[in-house]
């Protein structure tokens, strides 16, 4: 029940969205493609009495007019079954997309993204994003239309098979009992064994899929780690160190995979067995009554299809056991990432900003910074900034400027205090990011691309990226091609590129952590240069550890930890 109740609220907003009731439309037609078949199948059961006495008769002539009639319903039911097909593969990529939007959006917004990686809790959400969201609708939809297809075939074949059957009477210990539908009752006996029997056999499934889903994440996570830091690792010669890793790793899903093995080979054996008993049941059951000439062949063969439709109704479960646990295991992942993205956003940082100000303000008041465990880092900072000032904050290292900084950019949320941002800003990292794209989106980023070339190649001209000696140089005509720019520029090219987006964007406020680390002082000092000279109105706030970029800090604020106040 509580699964049910998780899916329910993950499916909640796509079938009661704005597109609802097309969602709905579609999965009106798909139910009565099901019904469609259902009924056609009733039909071709009745042609089999038909079909089979006309055979047992050796009745030649009826033959041809039979073999058209089949050939008719075939038609019919293959329509049937692909238009179904078709359709509900386009309600799963609809649901899927709409999941994904949703997923993404709540992701990245207010840096969720970031803050769960401070917990390390859900574990790998591209792998819930790219894998877990398709899996929900495509096995949701595909589970709910066989049982509809079940509880369909279900009612149209029970009343046939009620009929067939006719009134039995056993006698058992000396007393004649009369039993009504007798068929349906021994489809009904051997289906609830058989479920009761699948699902001790299988319970263990659903806890060794999500284990599974767990460890496969990890493992590529961890190759994903490997290629995203192959430079590194070469340096270090670390290849046997990452082989002993990654092979722990794999040898995690080798556990996982051998009792997950064993689990199904033991309810696969028991599915085998089941599905060549059902076979021979209504033959058996049927026997009797075909020997005593109560019953003809063309009857005996509609009995066995029939037998056959009711007895895989009730045993919808048996058939469908795997796929409900594996649905569950999604459930459960897809669920569990929804409660983290909610539970980050009930963290959200109470700074007040506006992007609207005429000018670049910063203040901080009382701001106390600690760890995630609660050691304190930096304690009642107190500070009043406006533009076109260029503040450097000092300290030793490790005594949490950066996460000052993220406090600010809004990504760190353990603090206490206030503190306002009034204007448009920008933060550039130590590390700087450059999306895999075109170099016109990467100088833009993260804003909409700019459509200046000419305003472009001067940024880039600016920041000394047009040197004929440089890896950019044979790129700055061509603005709308995309590369993996990590792969293709050093360090320090990597931060000249970012830092050309402060020239073509001019915030009111610049942060800059570390931003010229990779650049050799004099490189440095005169890319610092070109920023204050084209930016004259902006307030920067800034992290250096070269003294040639201090000396361009017209203010200098000292942090202390635990007892230091910035005045």
């Amino acid at each position: 029940m509580n699964i049910l109740k998780k899916f329910f609220y993950l499916a909640r907003p796509f079938w009661s969205g704005a597109h609802g009731r097309l969602q709905w439309l579609m999965l009106a037609v798909l139910i009565g493609f099901t019904l469609c078949s259902i009924t056609i199948s009733v039909w071709i059961a009745a042609w089999d009495k038909r079909f089979y006495d006309a055979l047992a008769a050796f009745d030649g002539a009826s033959m041809p007019a039979l073999i058209v009639e089949y050939l008719g319903y075939m038609a019919m039911i293959i329509g049937c079954i692909v238009c179904g097909d078709w359709l509900q593969k386009r309600l799963i990529f609809r649901w899927r997309t709409h999941l994904t939007e949703q997923f993404q959006k709540n992701w990245l917004e207010g840096h969720k993204h970031y803050r769960l990686r401070l917990t390390g809790e859900p574990d790998n959400p591209d792998q819930r994003i790219a894998e877990d969201i398709y899996l929900l609708a495509d096995k949701s939809i595909g589970l709910f239309r066989s049982f509809i297809n079940n509880i369909a075939k279900f009612s149209a074949f029970v009343a046939v098979l009620w009929t067939l059957s006719g009134v039995q009477t056993f006698n058992i210990g000396g007393r004649d009992i009369t039993i009504h539908g007798y068929l349906v009752w021994v489809a009904l006996i051997y289906s609830i064994f058989s479920t009761v029997i699948a699902h001790l056999v299988g319970r263990k499934l659903k806890n060794l899929n999500i284990d599974r889903q767990h460890r496969e994440a990890d493992y590529r996570a961890a190759l994903l780690r490997v290629r995203d830091h192959a430079e590194q690792i070469a340096f270090y010669n670390g290849g046997e160190a990452e082989t002993g890793r990654l092979k722990q790793r794999y040898l995690r899903i080798r556990d996982n995979w051998r009792r997950l093995t064993n689990c199904e080979f033991r309810q696969e054996t028991f599915w085998a067995t089941y599905v060549r008993i059902s076979i021979f049941i209504p033959i058996l059951a049927t026997l009797p009554m075909y020997l005593a000439k109560t019953m003809t062949f063309g009857d005996m063969m509609q009995t066995r299809t029939s037998f056959a439709r009711v007895q895989d109704s009730f045993g919808w479960f048996t058939d469908a056991y795997r796929r409900l646990i594996e649905w569950a295991a999604v459930i459960e992942r897809l669920s569990g990432f929804q409660t983290a993205l909610e539970q980050a956003e009930h963290i959200a940082l109470e700074a007040q900003t506006d992007t609207l100000h005429p000018s670049g303000k910063v203040t901080l008041q009382g701001l106390t910074i600690h760890t995630q465990t609660g050691s304190p880092l930096l304690t009642d900072i107190h500070l009043q900034a406006h533009s076109p000032e260029w503040v450097l904050l000092e300290g030793r290292s490790g005594i949490g400027k950066s996460t000052l900084l993220r406090v600010l950019a809004g990504l760190w949320p353990y603090y206490h205090g206030s503190f306002s941002l009034e204007g448009n800003r920008l933060f550039f990292p130590q590390r700087p990011y450059l999306p895999t794209d075109t170099l016109r989106q990467t100088v833009s980023y993260p804003y909409s691309a700019c459509q200046d070339d000419h305003l472009i190649q001067t940024v880039l001209e600016q920041v000394g990226l047009s040197s004929p000696t440089g890896r950019l140089h044979t790129l700055m005509n061509d603005l709308d091609t995309s590369y993996e720019w990590h792969g293709i520029l050093s360090g320090g090219e990597q931060q000249r590129l970012s830092l050309a987006r402060a020239l073509l964007h001019k915030p009111q406020i610049l942060f800059l952590d570390e931003a010229t680390n990779q650049l050799d002082g004099e490189s440095a000092l005169t890319l610092m240069q070109v920023l204050k000279q084209n930016l004259p109105d902006t307030l920067v706030i800034g992290i250096s550890h070269q003294p040639e970029i201090q000396a361009l800090f017209g203010r200098r604020i000292g942090l202390e930890d635990k007892t230091g106040g910035a005045q």
